[in-house]
């Protein structure tokens, strides 16, 4: 009799946005609810969640609400946009974050002008 054996799955990491991811690279700072300020880029976004890049380590406990204001670039009306946050995501190279709100309009005209769709 032969025994099968099989090789253990690769770890997946499970996708939890909706809608189309677009890559971004633009300046941020993320304001956390204790008043910590953090400069990053952002490197894509989506109608629900957006990853930026920082070497600011953030600790566990900054797993809570947040401002992430966009620098939009030089390229577009430059302005500075506001956007409520969840952080859900700390990694050690950066941060992933929900939307408190999903697709209000000045996400979706963001990622339009920005994502150049």
């Amino acid at each position: 009799m032969q025994t099968m054996t099989a090789a253990p799955l690769a770890p997946r990491l499970m996708e939890h946005r909706w809608g189309e991811r677009i890559e971004l690279d633009c300046p941020v700072r993320l304001e956390l609810r204790d008043g910590t300020g953090v400069e990053g880029r952002l490197c894509n976004a989506s109608i629900s969640g957006a990853w930026i890049e920082t070497g600011a380590r953030l600790p566990a406990r900054s797993l809570a609400y947040a401002i992430v204001n966009v620098i939009v670039p030089a390229g577009a009306r430059r302005r500075a946009i506001e956007l409520p946050a969840c952080v859900a995501r700390i990694a050690p190279e950066g941060v992933g974050v929900e939307w408190r709100d999903m697709a209000v309009p000045t996400l979706v005209g963001l990622l339009r002008e920005l994502g150049h769709s």
